[in-house]
């Protein structure tokens, strides 16, 4: 198999400055650093970030996406044995502006809507009586089918083939593709990617789909029936919400573009899914994909959306903007001693650190 170095060597670089961060915090956590951190923290607000978790390998496939239930249980457990106080995130909004938050409060979010959340998170959070927000883009939800990107991307993951036949696959693309080569592998999966999103229907997409699985020899009903790429149905919805989870707005198709008219028909039609569901107004909003500006402030105003979360990290204070929250983006790839650092606020006194550094 031919190897690509010249992404092999920042990989190996990059693994090795994260084993030199950790030994950092295991070392200033047996110091005492943590505990001191935790006791003189500003009164700030800690926002968590999941999306789904794994019921079979995807947490080998997107470590960032998918988490194993195990690995969110010892977060969970972590957060009940340390005393963080988990509030829903508009009774802790609400509080933080008031100014009457408690010492380490915390909220969790769920991005998307995994089926996984239903199966393997919501039992979880139920056994330790802890809330949560779930950002929940419905496109899929509706057409409950397989989210068609994820599992292109995951075919090509899962493929142990090094030539895939190109016809009929996307009108561009011809002849015979060497899986084995990154680069060319990479070229094939946008290609037909883009083709499936910009000029398929969905039953296009499904179809092309399993054309890709036939040939690559990976079984797109076990993907199917697993549901490990699917969202939640309309009535499993409901289910999260009767169990308690706090149901919000993630747009419909996953995407907010920084153009008015996309934007308000995205939380309109996001609404017109969920708010029945939910039996109330809905005012919270994720943004897709962490992708943000502050352009559409004045528009999300104007359709009653109170906060937006995105997906940089640190402490959330009165003074910070309610559609410019911040967020702890927590998966597979972060270890329980970086979770533990950036609960105790460690994580955000070095950030201030290198920021001063940086100012200077």
């Amino acid at each position: 198999m031919k190897v690509n170095k010249s992404r092999e060597t920042p990989k190996l670089e990059h693994e090795e400055g994260m084993s030199a961060k950790k030994a950092v915090l295991h070392i200033s956590k047996w110091l005492g650093l943590f505990r001191l951190a935790r006791q003189f923290s500003p009164p700030g607000l800690r926002i968590l970030c999941y999306h789904g978790f794994a019921m079979g390998d995807e947490a080998g496939f997107r470590p960032k996406l998918f988490m194993l239930p195990a690995t969110f249980e010892k977060r969970l457990r972590f957060l009940s044995a340390q005393r963080f106080p988990v509030l829903y995130l508009g009774e802790a909004l609400d509080r933080l502006r008031a100014g009457t938050l408690p010492a380490g409060a915390t909220v969790i979010t769920i991005d998307d809507g995994f089926y996984s959340v239903l199966s393997c998170a919501l039992p979880l959070l139920q056994e330790l009586s802890l809330p949560s927000t779930l950002y929940v883009t419905t496109y899929y939800c509706v057409k409950e089918t397989p989210i068609f990107r994820l599992v292109m991307q995951y075919l090509f993951w899962k493929a142990r083939e090094s030539e895939l036949d190109l016809a009929g696959l996307a009108p561009s693309l011809s002849g015979v593709a060497r899986l084995d080569d990154p680069d060319e592998n990479y070229r094939v999966t946008w290609e037909i990617i883009r083709y499936g999103e910009t000029e398929l229907g969905e039953e296009g997409r499904v179809k092309l789909a399993r054309m890709l699985a036939d040939r690559l020899h990976v079984s797109y009903d076990s993907i199917l029936h697993a549901r490990c790429l699917s969202l939640v149905t309309v009535s499993e919805l409901r289910k999260l919400n009767s169990a308690g989870v706090d149901i919000q707005l993630h747009t419909h198709r996953h995407r907010l573009p920084d153009e008015e008219p996309v934007v308000r028909q995205e939380i309109a039609d996001n609404r017109g899914v969920l708010e029945p569901i939910a039996g109330k107004p809905l005012g919270h909003l994720c943004y897709p994909s962490g992708i943000w500006s502050e352009r559409s402030w004045p528009w999300l105003s104007d359709m009653r959306v109170q906060s937006a979360t995105t997906c940089d990290p640190g402490l959330n204070f009165a003074s910070t903007p309610a559609l410019g929250l911040k967020r702890f983006l927590d998966g597979e790839n972060i270890s329980q001693i970086e979770f533990e650092s950036e609960m105790c606020g460690f994580n955000d006194f070095l950030r201030n650190v290198r920021a001063r550094s940086r100012a200077s």
